[in-house]
């Protein structure tokens, strides 16, 4: 009987260890087509409220610049993320145009330990097909601490 009342005040405890799409995320993105092994460092904040999402991208650039972008997009029932870039956030500091914006379709792995967010970008085209659209890959997990 102990053990039952145990796990059934345990079990509330357990639901919020569980993690959520909010906050930090970091890792990396290739540049240079799907296939590509060259990486530049990104950090993506993202909020949710609902299926709606919003966030902003960091994308460090080899020059160590920090190209800063608004997102916002959809999470959908099947773990997936459609997000695309809005809006460039420049300041004095940040005045680097982006060439292009992007779009990105990412899948949520969720986990207690290591959840990451897996997937790929294409840049913003009215050539859907076209050979010279730039595309990538991206893998990023969740960040304990906030540091954004």
């Amino acid at each position: 009987m102990r053990a039952i009342l145990f796990l059934f005040f345990l079990f509330p405890l357990l639901l919020t260890a569980q993690t959520s799409l909010d906050g930090l995320w970091e890792g990396t993105m290739t540049v240079g087509g799907i296939y590509s092994n060259e990486a530049l460092p990104m950090q993506l904040y993202i909020t949710t409220e609902g299926s709606k999402v919003t966030g902003r991208s960091y994308v460090t650039l080899p020059n160590g610049k920090v190209l800063r972008m608004d997102l916002s997009g959809y999470y959908y029932g099947d773990r997936s993320l459609s997000l695309v870039e809005v809006s460039f956030t420049g300041d004095e500091d940040n005045a680097i145009m982006p060439e292009f914006n992007r779009q990105y379709q990412i899948v949520y792995k969720p986990d207690i330990w290591d959840s990451e967010l897996r997937g790929y970008w294409q840049e913003v085209s009215d050539f859907t097909f076209s050979n010279t659209r730039r595309r990538g890959r991206m893998l990023l997990r969740k960040q304990k601490k906030e540091r954004a």
